[in-house]
């Protein structure tokens, strides 16, 4: 279950075409979003298509060194400890998932970018026509130098009606 929800989160604006994959381009919901929000949202669609693509050292260098890794209520660990650890299961589970990004709402004033998504996940591969879930991601994102990186992220999940 928790691979299920973390590969559905695990995530990125996250249905564009490719199961698994997202695209940086997916367009940020919101009425007015300020440059800064929608450069923190890239940054979040950066790390969901890196995990999914398995390129977990580039996930890595998107998250800063003390980042914590929260799913169902359950912390998973820093950084380190889940690209390490749980990262390499939720890569491989993102395989088997399509994903749609149903809302996501991005902010970001000073040196602190919020970006809120939810999405839907559906099985595919070995599972098709599975339940599917609905996955709401918060992903708090800390400026560093020019750029921004990923400092908090918590998934959670449900069942899709």
């Amino acid at each position: 279950m928790r691979l299920l929800l973390l590969a559905s989160s695990l995530a990125i604006a996250f249905a564009a075409g490719s199961v698994g994959a997202q695209t940086p381009t997916q367009p940020v919901q919101a009425t007015q979003v300020s440059p800064a929000a929608n450069e923190a949202a890239n940054v979040v669609n950066a790390f969901m298509a890196a995990l999914a693509g398995n390129r977990l050292e580039v996930a890595r260098q998107l998250m800063t060194p003390d980042a914590v890794v929260i799913a169902n209520g359950q912390v998973i660990g820093t950084r380190d400890a889940y690209i390490d650890g749980a990262a390499k299961g939720d890569a491989a589970g993102l395989a088997q998932v399509q994903r749609e990004l149903l809302r996501r709402d991005a902010t970001a004033n000073g040196n602190l970018g919020v970006v809120l998504s939810e999405k839907r996940i559906t099985p595919t591969g070995a599972r098709p026509g599975g339940p599917a879930e609905i996955v709401t991601e918060t992903m708090l994102l800390s400026r560093v130098g020019a750029g921004w990186k990923i400092a908090h992220i918590h998934w959670s999940n449900r069942h899709a009606r």
